[in-house]
């Protein structure tokens, strides 16, 4: 007897969705070396082979010009997102609250972290080489999974989401996350922005 077709018809929002958008890195690149070189001190959620421009208030990507044909994308994008997808007011605003880039060169990682209150996070892959590592997500079912005889297995709580370069993930801020290891001779460069509810209605777009 075969197995029956089993169709999966969990009803909840989407929790991290996956978008794409093409840039043009030549012109990028030196954008998001400069972040990093003028950054004053780097943030510890990075180990020493990776540098992240958050700690550069005065150069975020999403102030920034060369990023703004990306942004215009995001906005209709993270907004359907936080309304429609995940139930969010929609009479409120929701806007980005800062933006920086990450470089991971050979064995740089990103360590487990959230981002708080954050309504939305964006990571978004300028450039991911092959073989240089993707973003790794917490289960948040780790506890009530706790009864599995395997869960202590980090591969079980721990999972991976496979992307190419241009890919955007969305997902919300609460969820713990962190990086493989970039263990190639290329540089693995990320985007990431945080979207926060102003609570507020609409003052103006981003």
């Amino acid at each position: 007897m075969s197995a029956p077709k089993l169709i999966d018809v969990t009803p909840f929002e989407p929790m991290i969705v996956k978008a794409h958008y093409d840039f043009d890195w030549e012109v990028l690149r030196p954008v998001c070396q400069k972040m990093i070189e003028n950054t004053p001190e780097q943030v510890d959620v990075e180990n020493e082979f990776g540098y992240s421009s958050v700690y550069n208030y005065g150069d975020m990507p999403h102030k920034n010009p060369a990023f703004r044909p990306f942004y215009s994308w995001l906005h209709d994008v993270a907004q359907h997102i936080i309304k429609n997808e995940w139930g969010y007011e929609p009479n409120f605003e929701y806007s980005i609250s800062n933006s920086w880039v990450n470089i991971h060169k050979k064995g740089g990682i990103t360590k487990e972290h959230h981002h708080g209150p954050a309504i939305m996070v964006v990571a978004t892959y300028l450039q991911i080489p092959e073989g240089s590592g993707f973003i790794e997500f917490k289960d948040p079912l780790e506890y009530p999974k706790a009864m599995n005889m395997h869960y202590d297995v980090d591969d079980w709580v721990w999972k991976k989401v496979k992307a190419v370069t241009g890919d955007v993930l969305l997902f919300p801020g609460w969820i713990r996350h962190r990086t493989e290891t970039n263990n190639t001779n290329k540089d693995r460069w990320v985007l990431t922005t945080n979207i926060m509810n102003m609570n507020r209605p609409p003052q103006q777009n981003y």
